[in-house]
């Protein structure tokens, strides 16, 4: 078993921040391509990579967030802001060149020990106020072992929730702290009354094909509600949700890992089931993308293969 007590108050550490910076200036800039990045995802990203190398030193970590684009996408100001985040977080200063090297840290580490971070999932959910998530993996030989997924706001009140998961648990805890609960997938084996859950953002997915997938399920569409970031696994590993199903909008493109690691580990502990729309298993061993992947399919397991054969018929016609 993995001791997750340090990731996970890394984590409440990290929603601390992210919630002080929303209520200050966020501080966004773009990456490129209407990829935002915030003074948060930096600050968050450091915290959690600094409690990685405290609790498991010798893992490779395999962060979204990079020195390089922290120098190129900040401003000085917005540069000095993180550090300032950080050092009020951890009670201690903290230069640029930490925060540097903090972000930096276990990448391209030789070790069948991976962390994946994503340290605001949603980042333009979070900028917008909506929903987001803060979620980290251990993959041990490219398997998903562990996960933590952090919701500030899934709630709809400031505390938020912390999912997290390791082999065949899965637990959900208030955010604040509190008493861990377990959780478990839902056991509703008819479709036409599953919850399904969807991105937000429009250029996030093939929204006609999804709904045609709906439709074919005799899924009522008032059955199906928009979030932004990896908190759809957390609803379907907790059985607020059946159904996650996602046509990418460019058949080329390839999912991050550390947008899917987490909740992978979560539903699989809580008793669902996660693949690509062929039914593989997510296959974390080919880096910051999933080379092998096209699309998703995430249920509660009741009917995963017969949505498959349903899929298989609509993108055959």
């Amino acid at each position: 078993m993995i001791d997750l007590k340090p990731i996970l108050a890394a984590v409440r550490l990290a929603a601390t921040v992210a919630r002080r910076v929303r209520e200050s200036d966020i501080g966004a800039a773009d990456k490129g391509a209407q990829d935002p990045v915030t003074i948060a995802d930096y600050a968050s990203q450091v915290i959690l990579c600094r409690a990685i190398a405290h609790a498991y030193p010798d893992d490779a970590v395999l962060g979204e967030e990079k020195a390089g684009v922290f120098d190129t996408t900040l401003s000085e100001n917005g540069q000095a802001a993180v550090a300032r985040f950080v050092s009020e977080a951890l009670g201690e200063p903290f230069t640029l060149d930490q925060c540097r090297t903090w972000l930096e840290h276990g990448r391209d580490r030789d070790s069948a020990r991976l962390w994946t971070v994503d340290p605001i999932d949603g980042t333009k959910g979070y900028i917008a106020g909506r929903r987001y998530a803060i979620g980290l993996a251990l993959l041990i030989d490219s398997l998903p072992i562990a996960g933590v997924i952090g919701a500030p706001n899934l709630t709809g009140k400031a505390g938020g929730l912390l999912f997290y998961a390791q082999r065949s648990a899965a637990y959900v805890e208030p955010l604040e702290g509190g008493k861990a609960a377990r959780v478990a997938v839902s056991a509703q084996i008819d479709p036409r009354k599953w919850r399904a859950v969807e991105n937000f953002e429009k250029a996030h997915g093939n929204f006609d094909q999804m709904h045609a997938a709906y439709d074919a399920l005799q899924l009522p569409r008032a059955h199906v509600t928009n979030f932004d970031s990896m908190i759809k696994y957390a609803m379907i590993a907790s059985g607020d949700a059946d159904l996650f199903l996602n046509f990418p909008k460019n058949p080329a493109w390839r999912y991050l890992s550390w947008d899917h690691a987490p909740g992978t580990a979560i539903v699989q502990a809580a008793g669902g089931v996660v693949t690509d729309l062929a039914g593989n298993l997510l296959d974390f061993s080919t880096g910051a993308r999933l080379l092998n992947n096209n699309g998703l399919l995430i249920t509660n397991g009741t009917r995963h293969d017969d949505v498959l054969k349903i899929l298989e018929t609509l993108t055959q016609s």
